[in-house]
């Protein structure tokens, strides 16, 4: 295992804290994490993940800790345990309220006791509570979980360790909102203290493997001469400013892939039964594109959003005003503490005089509008009707750093009938339970952009698929022998996308034979069929049932967007059959030696002092676990605490919790950046003067950022391309000229077409395939546009489009 290196005298590493009371004060006490192990088994489009964090109570009493660790929102968490005293607390899924009595009620008989639950407003949060931890004693906490994995615009497999907790903006009204002044010098703990930390993966499988590589972590591969399987392991330290991520590249990714994993015969309900696993990428006609739509684009400019994040933000939206389809029509909403609207009466139809109005928006834009208020901008939209006519689509890009998460999903799913929403998610430690949660409540897609790889790039797969049209009347359909009923988990279909990966479950009879999978839809008059024979499929023996949880998180997550009575009823008995907690449930477990009982004391509810629900964005990017002694462990929150320097942060840093670091040091990283920093850097008089309450990006977000393309520079490449582009898909020869380097007279001269607009739109055409080729996602829409400008003028466009190569390989 590598160490960590020691942080400089004036910062702070932190791995359990907590209070102490002495002389009717609380006071902040620690416990060291000493080491952090992370082990990742892949296969396929799967991942089972076994974390183990060490820790040290050096105190001279018991301590109740607690834990609040960052998870990926749909990654089904099924088991904890702690080590201590050569004894193991294994814990059991139950009721909520029921998990939380057991607790208690252990705590006060003074036996040690251990309970994870799903923070109560967002599912991409997990506390972990861990009472009466013994002094002198090591605990060994252990987590395991298992989730899908992404499949990347370039057909690379995304795995994705979260590591990074960001605090989240409250808004006003809601009841976590405090005030916490956390520049006390009271409320200071300074570790020095490194720890290790180790990360170790196997990938497996029917696919080949190609490579496997990470633009964030350097990584040592070894991979089987068959290629079939890999080991990974990290190549240096650690920089705890990223999530730790890898991708994965199959031979044959795009390979629809079926599997058939064996259910526990003993147990009851799904875990009986086997289940089934079908990765499909259904292809739909590009000519299926409509312009019979109506696309709100959706843009946090609040604090945090600020340096990077509002340039990518920017340059993504002039790529998408750009590709917008004639006919269509297109607004623009800002949002921070308030939000505003370009078109104050509604949507307007996409035209020359639109569009300019739009991209001096765009020019202008900046971070400036304060806090995160995302539930008033999408209120306004939803209370306006969609245009007769016309598809809505709402296209939200944040990076999704707000604590009001569940009411978001909440009012999108009440309006996914009428619209749709896409998301992204910018940077690390955005939220997956705002930015995945929402796009499935709105019945649409959504991206995270966390390592690098254009945000562009992923924004204009997600308008690809806004501007198809819609799949309807979706049905999967399932022959077994003998004939029986076969159950789709859950049972509402997803939203079926051209291209994108499709992932069904199903649950089955142990004593079938499956013969077939067949999914179906109608694309306007044309039927879309995808078939799956059962000879391709693969029977997996999987002690953990990581298809069998990963069903159930996805029932769960269904039913917690139906908001149908007795459903919670539902959502409970399934949670405790399949060992997957929820947000009405909890894992539980007691060590059953007694000790001394621990009376309840004053301490103040754990709602008021959250830093993630703080109304001041004072925190710092940190490793923290919160403790208290002699306090029961639900009274205590994360928190955040400054070093001893007397320099006053001006700008809120990354939280970053403990128990899921898994960074490792980029090939030149600076000195800071391989530490976790407590001390906020100091800000430029001029970004003081901002109203960035929510105000958290750091210089390691500059650095992330700043690998997501061309979006800070100045207009070059693709980018200058896009901003020459007029509005009906067509460029201008002067233009034309500049792009390809070819003197202005030589382009006129060879003019084959009826217009000079013509011409030159073929001439960019080329050029943008043969220039810009691996980038084809983010100017597809542009070129069919340029196509249909061709068509319109009364040109063939292969035909036009093979002289203007034959004029730019002349020159």
């Amino acid at each position: 295992m590598a160490p960590v290196c020691d942080l400089p005298p004036h910062l702070s590493r932190f791995g359990l804290l907590g209070m102490t009371e002495d002389q009717e004060r609380w006071k902040w006490c620690m416990v060291s994490l000493e080491s952090v192990s992370v082990e990742v088994s892949i296969r396929g489009f799967v991942a089972q993940v076994t974390a183990n964090m060490v820790y040290h109570n050096t105190a001279a009493h018991p301590l109740q800790v607690q834990a609040v660790l960052p998870v990926e929102e749909g990654a089904a968490v099924y088991h904890c345990e702690a080590q201590l005293d050569g004894r193991t607390i294994v814990t059991h899924c139950m009721e909520k309220k029921k998990a939380e009595k057991v607790y208690k009620e252990a705590l006060k008989e003074g036996k040690t006791a251990l309970m994870t639950r799903e923070d109560p407003d967002s599912s991409d949060i997990l506390t972990l509570n861990l009472g009466n931890f013994p002094a002198g004693t090591r605990a060994k906490v252990t987590l395991c979980l298992v989730m899908e994995l992404r499949v990347e615009t370039d057909g690379a497999i995304s795995f994705v360790l979260p590591t990074v907790l960001n605090p989240r903006y409250t808004p006003a009204d809601h009841p976590r909102r405090q005030d916490w002044d956390w520049r006390r010098e009271d409320r200071g703990v300074y570790v020095t203290q490194p720890y290790s930390m180790e990360v170790k993966a196997q990938v497996c499988g029917s696919h080949q493997i190609s490579r496997i590589v990470s633009h964030t972590d350097p990584l040592n591969v070894t991979l089987t001469d068959d290629a079939m399987s890999a080991q990974v392991s990290q190549d240096g330290g650690f920089s705890c400013d990223h999530d730790w991520s890898m991708l994965v590249y199959y031979r044959s990714a795009y390979r629809p892939h079926l599997l058939r994993e064996t259910g526990e015969r003993s147990a009851t309900g799904i875990m009986k039964d086997d289940l089934l696993m079908l990765n499909l990428f259904p292809e739909v006609p590009t000519n299926t594109y409509s312009s019979r739509n109506e696309i709100i684009f959706v843009i946090d400019r609040s604090g945090s959003m600020h340096g990077q994040k509002i340039e990518s933000a920017r340059a993504t939206l002039l790529l998408f005003l750009k590709s917008l389809p004639l006919g269509c029509l297109f607004n623009v909403v800002s949002f921070g503490s308030s939000f505003s609207v370009l078109f104050k009466k509604g949507s307007r139809v996409y035209s020359e005089t639109t569009l300019r109005e739009a991209c001096q928006l765009q020019a202008a834009m900046k971070a400036d509008m304060g806090g995160t208020e995302i539930l008033a901008p999408l209120k306004d939209i939803y209370d306006k009707p969609p245009t007769p006519g016309y598809s809505r689509q709402i296209l939200l890009i944040t990076d999704g750093e707000v604590s009001n998460v569940d009411q978001v999903k909440k009012l999108v799913g009440r309006h996914a009938h009428e619209t749709r929403l896409f998301s992204v998610g910018i940077g690390h430690g955005a939220s997956t339970a705002l930015v995945c949660g929402a796009a499935r409540a709105g019945r649409g897609r959504s991206e995270m952009v966390v390592q690098q790889g254009p945000l562009q790039q992923k924004v204009m797969g997600l308008v690809t698929s806004m501007v198809q049209e819609n799949i309807q009347e979706v049905t999967v359909a399932c022959e077994v022998e003998p004939a029986c009923r076969v159950t789709l988990v859950p049972k509402v279909p997803p939203v079926i996308f051209g291209g994108q990966h499709l992932i069904l479950y199903a649950r089955v009879p142990p004593a079938t034979q499956v013969k077939k999978i067949t999914v179906r839809g109608q694309l306007g008059a044309s039927p879309i069929l995808n078939t799956m024979e059962g000879k391709h499929l693969t029977v997996v023996h999987d002690e953990a049932k990581s298809i069998h949880r990963l069903a159930a998180r996805s029932q769960i997550l269904q039913w917690q967007l139906d908001e149908e009575e007795g459903v919670a009823e539902d959502m409970v008995a399934l949670s405790v059959a399949s060992g997957v907690v929820c947000c009405h449930t909890a894992l539980v477990g007691v060590d059953q030696e007694s000790g001394k009982p621990v009376p309840e004391s004053p301490c103040q509810d754990p709602r008021e002092s959250d830093l993630r629900y703080r109304s001041r964005s004072y925190s710092q990017q940190q490793h923290v676990l919160s403790s208290s002694v002699d306090v029961p462990c639900s009274s205590l929150r994360t928190r955040s605490f400054f070093s001893s320097n007397q320099q006053r942060p001006r700008r809120c840093k990354r939280l970053s919790s403990a128990p899921l670091q898994a960074h490792t040091k980029r090939a030149a990283p600076r000195a800071l950046r391989t530490q976790c920093c407590v001390a906020s850097s100091t800000s430029s008089d001029d970004d003081s003067n901002s109203s960035d309450e929510d105000s958290n990006s750091t210089d390691e977000d500059k650095d992330v950022l700043s690998m997501l393309g061309a979006a800070s520079q100045p207009l070059l490449g693709l980018m200058e391309v896009v901003n020459l582009q007029q509005f009906d898909g067509s460029w201008k020869l002067k233009d034309a000229a500049h792009l390809t380097a070819v003197p202005l007279d030589g382009l006129s001269a060879a003019n084959p077409a009826k217009g000079e607009a013509a011409w030159a739109t073929a001439l960019v055409l080329v050029l943008l395939e043969r220039k810009f080729g691996e980038q084809r996602e983010e100017w597809e829409l542009l070129a069919t546009k340029g196509r249909a400008f061709l068509v319109g003028c009364g040109e063939q466009p292969e035909e036009m489009l093979a002289k203007a190569r034959l004029t730019l390989d002349s020159q």
